[in-house]
């Protein structure tokens, strides 16, 4: 890697008041070119998830780059340029959102390219980036093949890959109580990567894994697998369940009082901000990889996080984060180039520091991953509901492998 450029950017907190936006052929929405910016704007496709499982997430996906954008344009544009956004709908399959984004690209003039969820979806835009001069900023797929043998020079991830998750959790394996774990996962590569990696911690820890157990994605009864659980002598649990999976899994595991022989829960992925509700006083003292914390002290962050609020009148969880994160990335980067050129844009992320709302961070131009920080929380009752509490941060040096050789920029 080469040496490190470092500039200093941070998106000041304003109170958004309002986007003004219009509407354009093809089901797109032009928000975010008001304000005192001049000159030709810089166009951002955004393609989030409108429909399904993932529209919440695709919600909060639009509404960070709408804020990043209408700020920046209340504070003069990025170069004096205002900043316009171009949001598609997607149904977060591959072929509709890259067919989104080629209309975004060809028909709109965007340049740059935000909001994508799934790693599938990413898969298949990174390959048409090239063609079409393109950059994308990956703020939610974390499967680790997008810095690897799918790498591309136009795509960037700004989120922490599946392993740097993980490595995370393993950083932390021998603080925890427990010293018999069992591993309950999801039946697909993530869950046996994850299980894979956890058991390697934990014999470097010291610790022994009593039981692994894999059930198939989707399912709703976990009375077996929990039966099991109970039998397996284990005192502490490492759990990779997703979504309703994950909501299905400690339901019934609080039915059998299961948590209660345990020292420790420790989720991957498992519990997150949108589902504190849901799922209640029950998971007050899990443990889990949170890869934002939303009490930084940093002021890049207090400032996001005021000014998001006020806007919208609740805290930013890591979705609106992630994605915010992906708008500073852009916009450090068109700063640094002092040009919102594509190959400008692209040689100016090249090893670029920059301070944001995670502190500070680097683009690691071999694989184009963002360097960042990853926390370990515990569930905590506080003044305002469930909330995390940073038990440990660790340091991606200690996080991120050393780009793939499978990697070819």
């Amino acid at each position: 890697m080469g040496a490190k450029k470092k500039i200093m950017y941070s998106l000041s907190a304003v109170a958004v008041m309002g986007l003004v936006a219009s509407c354009s052929g093809g089901g797109a929405t032009e928000a975010g070119s008001e304000g005192g910016a001049s000159g030709e704007p810089i166009k951002i496709a955004v393609v989030p998830p409108t429909s399904g499982a993932l529209a919440e997430f695709g919600t909060a996906s639009r509404e960070a780059w709408e804020y990043a954008a209408q700020e920046a344009n209340d504070n003069g544009g990025i170069l004096g340029r205002p900043v316009e956004l171009v949001i598609k709908d997607t149904d977060a399959t591959a072929n509709t959102t890259l067919s989104a984004v080629r209309e975004a690209v060809t028909q709109d003039g965007a340049n740059f390219i935000g909001g994508i969820m799934t790693s599938t979806e990413h898969n298949a835009v990174n390959q048409q980036l090239e063609g079409l001069n393109a950059l994308s900023f990956n703020s939610n797929g974390k499967d680790d093949a997008l810095t690897g043998e799918s790498c591309k020079p136009n795509a960037y991830r700004v989120v922490q890959s599946n392993l740097m998750d993980i490595n995370a959790l393993a950083d932390s394996l021998g603080d925890l109580p427990g010293d018999k774990w069992a591993i309950q996962a999801v039946d697909y590569s993530t869950g046996h990567d994850a299980a894979a990696a956890f058991t390697e911690a934990a014999e470097a820890a010291g610790k022994e894994v009593v039981l692994e157990q894999f059930a198939p994605l989707n399912t709703t009864e976990f009375g077996s697998y929990i039966t099991g659980l109970k039998s397996s002598g284990a005192d502490a649990l490492f759990a990779v369940e997703y979504g309703a999976d994950g909501v299905a899994f400690v339901n019934q595991a609080d039915q059998f009082d299961l948590t209660d022989q345990f020292d420790t829960v420790l989720g991957f992925n498992m519990v997150s901000e949108p589902l504190f509700e849901t799922l209640g006083d029950r998971i007050v003292g899990f443990k889990n990889n949170v890869g934002y914390d939303v009490s930084a002290a940093n002021e890049s962050n207090q400032s996001f996080v005021e000014g998001f609020e006020a806007e919208y009148d609740e805290k930013p969880y890591y979705v609106h984060a992630d994605n915010y994160l992906a708008a500073q990335t852009l916009f450090a980067g068109i700063e640094a180039a002092e040009s919102a050129e594509t190959e400008d844009v692209r040689e100016a992320l090249r090893d670029l520091s920059f301070d944001s709302i995670v502190g500070e961070v680097t683009v690691r131009s071999d694989d184009n991953q963002v360097l960042r920080p990853s926390n370990i929380g515990e569930v905590v009752e506080g003044d305002g509901g469930l909330a995390f509490d940073i038990l440990q941060t660790a340091d991606p040096s200690v996080t991120t492998p050393e780009a793939s050789d499978a990697c070819t920029m």
